[in-house]
């Protein structure tokens, strides 16, 4: 294919038409021709829409000036212009309105995008809230969707009228080119009038430092003991996501502290205070004398900010214990106490000698695990989790993921097995971010489970369906602001709806899944599971709970005995290298009772995730009831 076919075929229609029409518009009013120029605007109408980008999202972002839009509209109306000159019109006294209606709409147009960024910047909050009473704050409803886009708003085309007016006038002689831009002007004063009204209403929402003192009244009244502060990239959502539960169980009085406005659409559903703060100055002038500890569930430069506040005894509690290097950070040096599950966790500090004491470590054991069970959810046939990590930062061979090097093998294997089995497939939510061939990899399985499915639209559009219904419960609507003003707490039928789905996500246990997020979790895909197959990482160290065989990957094809030296999870599960040997032998084992590291397994609990307790939560609870009081003292 010649290189210019290349080209057109890869741009859009409409970025060739616009312009082309553009030019075709003056070309004709210098000729003039009528018709042809109304040919040429209409091409140039139809095409610009389809140039323009949508605003999306439920959060409104910072509109654009629309420069296209702007300037596309002021060319189309100087083509207007030329036309009526050129056929003779610009003697009569109507080229003259038509004229200063031209320039009106475009002084029309220039407010209504200032008037639109003020109305942006009012609504913006500083701080934008979850289950926080804004009423004293009077946040009025936020305005239409199609209102505050610029692109594809109301004024994209208000010149249309002076554009036809022009092009019957060149052609019939009628004199109709003033009243189209008398027409064009009222349809701009209109709009301007429409967008001032919300303007009016959310005016006293541009005293940003009334508007933080609001909210600080509000959680002051709150009292909250501990903040949770979590700062990130919007895929590391699921890292704070994980803690929900536990904070939902908790005795102690919480608020959630967080640093990105794009990070509060992405939170699970939660009763306790959400407030986000993302400018430093305001998180550091935002005082809760109540609360003491502060708990971290990652590690963030923006943690810095609350770190140095001494008012905080810091820990860190980590996203999940496994043996990759990201569960001993040196960062990790900087709290005042460091969380682990079990006394595997601080023996891997101790070995890494990275600078946390010994002192500063506790064991708390894994308080979200209370969900996870060991039996079964009954199914036609086994059922194996394939649960790999992601491509990571650490560069430790024997920890990396294994998609790259057995992904898609070890899912063909596991859909061509006899007797069949079910296959439950959870990839790490960052796969595919850093490295190209563990999104390949991915890719490559999406499209082996959904051949070995065989379809099934009925069943993902009844699922769909449910899913919207849960994300309009979960997520309020309107801007940020409305958002915020309408969370006083979940919807009250958001778990029925979440049982619904869940239940219909279930329904089929011979269907093969691919399950992310926190719809379904991952210990509800543990108790739905047989058997794990994982790489190294935080999800066995959990599925130990479940005590179910397990496989950990080898992808590097390192020796056995030096892989189970450096890696604790390994010692009670199957190992499966690159040439997935073992993998029928666990198969074969899946849901049978002979299970020969079923001891082993039971050993290793207690050291990755200490000692059994009736409800996981209480050594935490005591761990933070303690901190507690040391910190008031």
């Amino acid at each position: 294919m010649p290189l210019r076919a290349k080209i057109l075929k890869k741009l859009p229609l409409a970025v060739v038409a616009l312009p082309l029409a553009l030019l075709g518009m003056f070309v004709t009013a210098v000729v003039p021709s009528g018709w042809a120029y109304a040919v040429c605007a209409a091409v140039c109408y139809l095409a610009e829409p389809g140039a323009m980008k949508r605003v999306t999202g439920r959060m409104q972002p910072l509109p654009r000036v629309g420069l296209s839009v702007a300037a596309v509209s002021a060319l189309r109306g100087a083509s207007a212009l030329v036309l009526l000159a050129r056929a003779g019109e610009s003697q009569c006294g109507a080229f003259v309105l038509a004229v200063l209606g031209f320039l009106a709409v475009q002084t029309l147009r220039l407010g209504y995008a200032g008037l639109l960024l003020y109305v942006w910047w009012c609504r913006r909050l500083p701080a934008v809230t979850r289950n926080v009473d804004l009423s004293a704050l009077r946040i009025p409803d936020a305005p239409a969707r199609w209102l505050m886009d610029l692109h594809r708003g109301p004024l994209t085309f208000v010149d249309l009228p002076l554009v036809a007016g022009a092009a019957v006038a060149a052609e019939a002689g009628v004199r109709w080119a003033a009243g189209g831009a008398g027409a064009a002007v009222l349809a701009a004063l209109l709009t301007v009038a429409l967008l001032a009204v919300p303007a009016w209403r959310s005016r006293h929402l541009a005293a940003k430092g009334r508007v933080l003192a609001a909210v600080r009244a509000q959680v002051q009244e709150y009292e909250p003991e501990v903040v949770v502060y979590f700062s990130g990239n919007l895929q590391s959502a699921y890292q704070l996501n994980g803690w929900l539960p536990v904070l939902e169980r908790t005795s102690h009085r919480v608020v959630i502290v967080l640093r990105e406005r794009e990070m509060l659409p992405r939170l699970d559903v939660t009763t306790r205070p959400v407030v986000c703060l993302p400018l430093g100055k305001d998180l550091t002038a935002f005082e809760v004398p109540s609360a003491r500890v502060a708990l971290f569930a990652a590690n963030a430069a923006n943690n810095t900010h609350l770190l140095r506040m001494p008012q905080f005894r810091s820990v860190y509690i980590g996203h999940g214990d496994s043996d990759k290097p990201t569960s001993f950070n040196p960062f990790t040096k900087v709290y005042d106490e460091v969380w682990v599950a079990g006394p595997a966790g601080r023996e891997r500090y101790a070995r890494s000698g990275v600078g946390v004491a010994d002192a500063d470590i506790v064991e708390v054991g894994r308080p979200a695990l209370w969900p996870v069970t060991t039996t079964t959810a009954a199914a036609p046939q086994p059922t194996v989790l394939y649960a790999p990590t992601w491509e990571g930062f650490h560069g430790d061979e024997g920890a990396a993921t294994s998609l790259i090097t057995m992904g898609p093998a070890l899912v063909r294997t596991l859909l061509a097995r006899q007797p069949r089995i079910r296959l439950l497939y959870r990839p790490h939510p960052l796969t595919g971010t850093l490295d190209r061939r563990a999104k390949a990899a991915h890719d490559e399985i999406l499209a082996l489970i959904k051949a070995a499915n065989g379809g099934g639209a009925e069943d993902d559009a009844r699922l769909e369906r449910l899913a919207a219904r849960l994300e309009a419960l979960r997520q309020p609507g309107g801007d940020e602001a409305q958002a915020a003003r309408d969370s006083a707490g979940p919807a009250a039928d958001w778990e029925a709806a979440f049982t619904e789905w869940q239940d219909a996500y279930w329904a089929d246990g011979t269907r093969h899944r691919v399950t992310t997020g926190s719809r379904p979790g991952l210990y509800d895909c543990f108790n739905h599971a047989d058997v794990l197959i994982a790489d190294v990482s935080g999800v066995v160290t959990d599925f130990l709970a479940a005590d179910k065989p397990y496989a950990i990957t080898n992808p590097a094809g390192l020796d056995p005995d030096v892989f189970r030296g450096r890696y604790p999870a390994a010692a009670a599960g199957h190992l499966l290298g690159p040439d997935l040997v073992g993998l029928d032998e666990l198969l074969d084992r899946a849901g049978s009772a002979s299970d020969p590291l079923a001891a082993e397994r039971a050993q290793l609990r207690g050291r990755l995730l200490g000692s059994a307790e009736a409800d996981p939560l209480a050594p935490f609870e005591r761990a933070l009831d303690a901190l507690l009081r040391r910190a008031a003292g």
